[in-house]
Parts: C-alpha cells; structure tokens; sequence
C-alpha cells in the first residue's frame, strides 16, 4: 500500500483535478479507474499518480475521445509492447471521426441555407417555404445525406 502521506481523499483528488466526486465514482464503475484503497472508515483514498491520470482522462475528452475510447486506449498503452503509433492511431481513428462530422455540418449548413434563402420574409407560416418544408412528411423531403 502507498504511504499515506501520498494519498489523496476523493474530495481532494477531485478538487485538484477539477471534477466532481460523482465523477470520480462513474470512472470506477465503467472501469476507467480502479477501485482505490480504503481507510479503515471505508473512506477512499487515491494515490497521487491518479491526479496526473485524470488530467490526461480530461485532456482527452477535449479532443473528442469518449471515456470507451480513453479506456481501450488505456489498455493498450499497458501492453509492454505498446509504441507511440498505438496512439497515433487512435488520434488518426478520431480525426477520420472528426472529419465524417464535419462533412455533416457542411451538408446540414447548405441544407439550411437553402431553406433560409427560400423564404421570402412577407408570405404567411401557411405559405412559408421553411414551414412548407418542415411539416412535410418524412417521405417528400429531399434527404441531404
């Protein structure tokens, strides 16, 4: 067991690595931490290494990652054999992602360009191309997709 002095309480653990102990407690249930040591209270008392960890988990987040993929790729990283283009190829899996995501944007933008540019700003909601469009059943819409 680590030295005591070198453990951090959930509330601590949290706090420095800026997310709430909820938190702390759904990356143990879907397995992304381990369950950590306990005091003979039953409180839980984090090594410091998970702070540097969570902030890695939090970075990873921002760049689009799920808690699944931070997971898996986790365990990757675990492997012995595990080289840097392990990584690359997630990074590499999340800008394929990214770039579908995009694609979507651009066709939904244009999509709504041209509703906005069909509206002629004077005519009633019952004669409003936009209207028109949106109460269309699902089989009358021209699929953008």
């Amino acid at each position: 067991m680590a030295d005591m002095a070198k453990l951090l309480s959930s509330g601590e653990l949290a706090r420095q690595a800026g997310i709430n102990v909820e938190t702390l407690r759904h990356y143990e249930r879907v397995g992304l931490l381990r369950r950590p040591a306990r005091t003979a209270s039953g409180h839980r008392r984090y090594d410091v290494e998970v702070l540097a960890f969570l902030r890695i988990v939090k970075l990873a987040q921002e760049l689009g990652f799920t808690l699944a993929e931070i997971r898996q790729l986790d365990r990757e990283l675990e492997r012995s054999s595990a080289v840097c283009g392990d990584v690359c190829q997630a990074i590499d899996a999340k800008i394929g992602h990214v770039d579908q995501q995009l694609e979507k944007l651009r066709s939904l933008r244009e999509r709504l360009t041209r509703l906005r540019s069909a509206c002629p700003r004077r005519r009633s909601l019952r004669e409003c191309p936009v209207v028109i469009e949106l109460k269309a059943p699902m089989k009358n819409r021209r699929r953008s997709s």
